[in-house]
């Protein structure tokens, strides 16, 4: 590869850093050499343990205050006996880097770059030139919370693995130092498979199943429980779906252009999430303002006349680098493996930072998305009320879709954020956050469904057309205060904080059904029959907006308050206590709180590896929202849920930093509770309730379970070779209903592997990768196994060629959900130029 390439030095003040030092004395007089260059000499008492020298470098930046230049690849397999006791920056530097073999220059009041030391002939250390070069430089603000954010960016690193993340709190952890299940699906991963969405991306973590009720709509599943809550940059959580009401779901995702990485915690999250179910929580991590000037180019074009583009400009606006700037612009046209789909896309995103004090950084910004789509629907026949069809009797072809082809999904999504952070000396810092998003949508639908159960010579069906257009909105603020004392000579950590969240969502939904359509009939007429004005005026409910929810919709207050405290009871043991009190407004005008624990338990047993255990709560609060018991054509006597679903999960687990911290491993044990639980009565089959929708009555199943592991290897292998790959085992069982699974759809075993390796030598400018999805059997599928490969090269320093297949085996396979099937995409393939000048 270039060399030009592989020194892509970032910039940050607390970033990962390499290159520098044989000896303190050597250190002494090149820092001496610097005229009129004062560094920051104000002492500062450190307590850094042994080990990865990248996360003590990072720590040691955030405490002295100060910024570091850094090659980012030669911190792999470097590692630090630590520091201990107070000191100036400069000392406590050389201190912490004695031993390693690198060395560093102060070249601004608070900035130093770090370096190899050279070598002479007689064998003792010289100070070499200063080299910065252009690169995907990440720039955080001057304060504590800025560099911790930087921690967590994967940009330019070309790693497959993520050493720090926020979804395990408000700030930048490590992994390891997590004690819960957290993946982080790097920038190069995202590059690497060409990945262009929320759903595309959740695809490839380990434990989530992607089930799509079609293109546009999908559902995520973690332990067996639907997941629900997104995080963006650790925020107060928006919601992705919560089984009845889509807020953001679907056609209001998150276009994944504007995010540097995706952090998924699998588990209940009841502390930093509030409520929901005893899944898991995403947090997307935004792309921040570079240090340098960039420019950032993409061309796709792939299968299906599948075409898109990305320009990505970024870099200070002024001389200090105080005030930064960041505009992304995304465009796509594509069309669909499925007759009739397809996807029309302009996305933008920008966000300026800037550092108002030392202590005090303010950032905001906007992305606006302008979507239209025909998605397509269940490509295997809709049979209402009989579990297990699904998977039986396709009637269409792998291409068809029982979704008219007049069928269209538009939406503009508008986002705006903005978040001040302000430190307090060192160690304390206050964080601020808040964002808004706003959904208009428009659609018309239809879908045609065939009962399984028909014995008719020339079965018939039902049609369901409807229209609908929607407003939907999400606010969204979170506070929190976070700091460090010390106390019997061991130093701990505080933290709290309240977010609060207000979410409306109301549409008009004319419904056109019409009874007794034969397949023929389907086919040959409806499919095609756009319905007119004229006939949609006649549809019920025309004109009419409101719903059972009320008469402005969906409307629900969240809020709530949270603390931990972790104790360190030895140098290396943890103890972390905590809790948190939420409250909801809903609707129906109902207020309701509940307070749910956390308590977890980290062991480091040695320098590389630290066991973990945890147990955390969460709570969704459901009344009056679901329909329970008998359905009734009057809607004024159908009754709704009277109490709250509980989840508790127990998770046990043993993490390690590998090689400096350059390879990560992870295994974990969990078995979560929820009691409580609303779920679909199927003897009943769907209803259709005005103002509702179609929908499943419901019916109470006290407890479910889920248990299992999940095991994870992340990182580099070698300095060529990188890895990814990740296995779930879970079993999941409803208690009241024989030990049956929550989900008969899906599999006990799933299992993902991506790698790639970079050529030597004549070679150097190629990367080849592969790797495979594999799902296992189900009570309602087979199992499958999607296989992928990439190819980049480097055609110069400035522009890579690349080409990602997908589905290489033409594997035919089906995902599928409680009452729909839908075939994935056969063998595709994607192109990508990518420029960074």
């Amino acid at each position: 590869m270039n060399s030009n390439r592989l020194r892509r030095p970032v910039r940050s003040a607390a970033r990962s850093l390499a290159l520098g030092l044989l000896t303190t004395t050597t250190l002494s007089i090149g820092i001496a050499a610097v005229p009129g260059m004062a560094s920051a000499q104000t002492a500062v008492t450190y307590d850094i343990a042994a080990g990865p020298l990248p996360a003590a470098l990072n720590q040691l930046a955030r405490q002295a205050r100060i910024e570091l230049i850094y090659d980012a690849p030669l911190t792999q397999g470097i590692s630090t006996s630590g520091l201990k006791g107070s000191f100036g920056s400069t000392e406590a530097l050389s201190r912490l880097l004695a031993g390693t073999g690198l060395t560093f220059r102060q070249t601004a009041p608070r900035t130093f770059t770090i370096e190899r030391a050279p070598q002479v002939a007689d064998g003792a250390t010289q100070l070499g030139p200063v080299r910065v070069e252009g690169g995907n430089e990440t720039v955080a603000g001057t304060g504590t919370d800025g560099a911790n954010l930087a921690l967590t960016m994967t940009e330019g690193t070309k790693s497959l693995a993520g050493q720090y993340a926020q979804v395990g709190g408000k700030s930048a952890e490590r992994i390891r130092e997590i004690p819960r299940s957290v993946t982080v699906l790097t920038a190069q991963e995202i590059e690497d498979k060409n990945i262009t969405t929320v759903t595309n991306a959740l695809d490839q973590v380990t434990g989530i199943y992607v089930a799509s009720y079609n293109t546009r709509t999908p559902v995520f599943y973690s332990r067996g429980f639907l997941l629900q809550n997104l995080t963006i940059d650790g925020g107060s959580p928006m919601r992705m779906h919560d089984g009845l009401q889509s807020i953001i779901n679907g056609v209001g995702l998150p276009n994944l252009l504007a995010y540097d990485h995706v952090e998924v915690m699998r588990g209940a999250d009841g502390l930093y999430s509030g409520n929901g179910d005893a899944s898991g929580t995403v947090n997307l991590v935004r792309k921040r303002p570079t240090a340098e000037r960039q420019i950032k180019f993409a061309a796709y074009a792939g299968s299906w006349d599948n075409y898109r583009a990305e320009l990505d400009v970024g870099g200070p606006l002024n001389a200090s680098g105080t005030l930064r700037a960041r505009v992304v612009a995304g465009w796509q046209d594509a069309d669909s493996y499925f007759t009739g789909a397809y996807t029309k896309d302009k996305f933008g995103y920008g966000i300026i930072e800037w550092d108002v004090t030392p202590d005090t950084t303010l950032s905001a910004g906007a992305s606006y998305d302008d979507l239209n789509a025909q998605k397509y629907e269940r490509t295997l026949a809709w049979r209402s009320g009989s579990l297990g069809t699904p998977e039986n009797l396709p009637i269409l072809s792998k291409r068809d879709s029982w979704m008219p082809e007049w069928a269209y999904d538009k939406a503009q999504t508008l986002q705006y954020f903005a978040k001040v952070s302000h430190d307090f000396g060192a160690d304390w810092n206050l964080t601020v956050n808040a964002t808004r998003n706003e959904v208009d949508s428009n659609e018309l639908y239809g879908y045609y469904g065939i009962g399984i159960n028909s014995d008719a010579a020339t079965p018939s069906g039902y049609f369901m057309r409807w229209m609908s257009h929607g407003h939907a909105n999400q606010t969204m603020v979170d506070a929190n205060l976070k700091g460090k004392f010390t106390l019997f000579g061991q130093q701990h950590d505080v933290a709290v904080g309240a977010n609060w969240s207000h979410s409306q969502a109301n549409s008009t939904n004319p419904i056109g059904g019409i009874a007794g359509v034969t397949v023929e009939e389907y086919l040959t007429y409806y499919r095609y029959a756009k319905p007119t004005k004229a006939e949609i005026a006649t549809w019920t409910n025309y004109g009419e907006w409101g719903s059972v929810y009320g008469e402005n919709g969906w409307d629900t207050t969240r809020y709530g308050f949270w603390g931990t405290l972790g104790m360190h009871l030895a140098d290396p043991i943890k103890l972390i206590v905590g809790g948190r009190y939420s409250r909801n407004d809903n609707f129906r005008d109902q207020s309701i709180g509940k307070f749910v624990p956390y308590a977890a338990a980290i062991y480091d047993f040695s320098r590389d590896w630290t066991a973990y255990a945890s147990y955390s709560e969460i709570f969704e609060p459901m009344q009056n929202i679901v329909p329970i018991g008998q359905w009734n054509e009057d809607p004024t006597k159908i009754t709704y849920s009277d109490k709250p679903t509980t989840g508790r999960n127990y998770e046990a687990g043993v993490k390690g930093d590998l090689a400096g911290g350059a390879l990560q491993a992870a295994v974990s044990v969990f078995y979560i509770e929820k009691n409580n639980v609303y779920v679909n009565d199927e003897e009943q089959g769907q209803v259709v309730i005005p103002g509702y929708g179609t929908t499943y009555m419901q019916r109470v199943a006290k407890l479910q379970t889920s248990k299992g592991f999940d095991a994870e290897l992340k990182g580099a292998l070698t300095q060529n070779w990188q890895i990814s790959a990740g296995y779930t085992f879970n079993v999941t069982k409803n208690k009241e209903d024989d030990g049956a699974p929550i989900l008969l759809w899906a599999p006990k075993h799933s299992a993902r592997l991506w790698t790639t390796y970079q050529l030597p030598g004549a070679l150097e400018g190629l990367r080849v990768g592969g790797g495979v999805r594999v799902f296992g059997n189900s009570d309602l599928r087979k199992g499958y196994a999607v296989i992928g490969a990439s190819a980049d090269y480097d055609i110069n320093r400035h522009l890579t060629l690349g080409v990602y297949i997908d589905n290489l085996a033409n594997e035919t396979y089906r995902v599928s959900t409680s009452s729909a099937a839908t075939y994935g995409n056969p063998r595709n393939f994607m192109v990508t130029l990518r420029g960074n000048y």
